[in-house]
């Protein structure tokens, strides 16, 4: 290779190109950090922007954010100002919605509390307010709500179990998520979410329990009672209850 004379230029190193990489990332995140504070979420991207200091466990791992922009994790799209609770070993287990937002297709408004399985998946959700979600007017829960299983949606969007408001016909039945009190009340609470009201995924009847006393397809049933429909609407006397034991037992189907 001949000398360089002269006023030849030199070529530019070529860590160059990198260093300005470098420089561009330092200013994205620095802008991040402008907005909120930068927190890392375990299996989804490597950071979320969190108002003030979000609060951690002693391990350092997030346990309380509140997002100053909206986030998306796999399939569904969390609203800026929605508060995120993890667990210890990071991962997320509540999402309290800071703005309405679509939930596998499905609109659930402001101020609804998703719940996350060990595995990520929303599972069930509970409503501040009374709302009209498909046709069907659902139970609030309030802001304390504890204690049991909220209302379920398909991953298509069709409601899966929900807790009515009221007493309700749908697909010919009566249907109650509560009764009277003094008049069947603790017959319903002992029943847990076998009196949710249970769909197919197509959106008919698969269980409920009764409001009243009733004579379906010839047979007749007390208030408080639970049945079962296959799919084609029919009575089905062998079906199992469907109810909610826990995570680990939680049926995907």
């Amino acid at each position: 290779m001949p000398p360089v004379t002269g006023n030849a230029t030199l070529a530019p190193p070529r860590f160059v190109p990198s260093l300005v990489s470098w420089l561009v990332c330092v200013l994205g995140v620095a802008a991040v950090q402008a907005a909120g504070q930068l927190s890392e979420i375990p299996h989804r991207s490597p950071a979320v922007a969190c108002a003030d200091a979000p609060k951690r466990f002693d391990n350092g791992k997030l346990e309380l954010c509140t997002l100053t922009h909206e986030y998306r994790m796999s399939e569904l799209t969390l609203p800026s100002g929605s508060v995120l609770t993890f667990s210890k070993d990071g991962v997320l287990t509540e999402a309290f919605l800071g703005d309405r937002a679509v939930i596998y297709g499905q609109e659930l408004p402001r101020q609804a509390t998703l719940f996350f399985d060990p595995k990520g998946r929303m599972r069930h959700f509970w409503l501040r307010e009374e709302t009209s979600i498909q046709g069907h007017q659902l139970r609030s829960m309030g802001k304390g709500y504890t204690g049991y299983l909220g209302h379920m949606l398909y991953t298509n969007g069709k409601l899966r179990a929900a807790w009515l408001a009221g007493e309700e016909m749908i697909d010919g039945v009566p249907c109650a998520s509560k009764l009277p009190l003094l008049r069947g009340a603790w017959h319903a609470v002992k029943l847990g979410a076998q009196a949710m009201v249970w769909f197919y995924d197509e959106g008919h009847l698969r269980q409920a329990m009764l409001a009243r006393d009733a004579i379906i397809q010839g047979h007749a049933f007390k208030k408080g009672e639970v049945i079962s429909l296959r799919r084609d609407g029919t009575l089905d006397a062998a079906a199992k209850r469907l109810d909610w034991s826990g995570w680990k037992d939680f049926p995907d189907d």
